[in-house]
């Protein structure tokens, strides 16, 4: 893999609201490197989500390029970008987003290229859940059920990771659970994390912190 797993060159992205077209991101340069965990922080309308979804290919940029291993993602069809998406870039949300009517088990096999319950098993084991196989949302906390989030991230060995907000929805005791796991699955595991958070104590487990602000990296 290139040790540059992402390169935004001077991006823009811009979105029509009504009338009005508002600039999310206004000429971001930026590299994530291979295994670094990357915090971005900013105000509501910083452009920090925009940026975590351009860095997942669920959007292109309306001017300027992002790289992901050397190739720009416009020169990718749909189809393409929805492989690359599923075999190499992990997903977690604020909110959980699992499937009500599915074990915690069924919810980290269902992303899975070629389902396998006992890989999915381990994955429960590595988050801590191995007693949680056969339980269902409503008999989870909210740390757990992130945790299930993150093994079903985990499904195709991505080599990216990016979590929007991971700890939005927890107390302090379950946000620390959350991000000593993240910070284990990139210093044990080298797995590349970008990470959108409010909060200076999740920025305080990533090894660079990127501030936003109105469409601009501060620093």
């Amino acid at each position: 893999m290139n040790n540059d797993v992402l390169v935004f060159n001077h991006v823009w992205k811009t979105y029509q609201m009504g009338t009005e077209e508002v600039m999310a991101l206004k000429g971001v340069n930026l590299i994530i490197n291979e295994g670094t965990f990357t915090a971005l922080m900013g105000p509501s309308g910083s452009g920090k989500s925009t940026l975590l979804h351009l860095a997942g290919i669920l959007d292109t940029p309306t001017k300027g390029a992002v790289l992901m291993n050397g190739k720009n993602i416009k020169e990718y069809s749909l189809k393409e970008q929805a492989k690359i998406r599923r075999a190499n870039i992990g997903f977690v949300f604020q909110r959980f987003n699992l499937m009500q009517q599915l074990t915690a088990l069924e919810n980290v096999m269902l992303p899975m290229i070629s389902p396998d319950s006992e890989k999915a098993k381990k994955l429960l084991d590595k988050v801590g859940l191995s007693d949680k196989y056969d339980r269902y949302h409503t008999q989870l906390s909210g740390g757990e059920q992130q945790r299930v989030s993150i093994a079903r991230a985990l499904a195709n060995d991505p080599s990216l990771l990016l979590a929007d907000e991971p700890t939005g929805e927890l107390d302090t005791q379950n946000t620390m659970i959350i991000m000593e796991l993240l910070q284990e699955l990139n210093q044990n595991d080298g797995l590349t994390i970008v990470e959108v958070t409010h909060d200076p104590l999740c920025a305080e487990y990533a090894d660079r912190v990127i501030k936003m602000q109105d469409g601009n990296i501060l620093r």
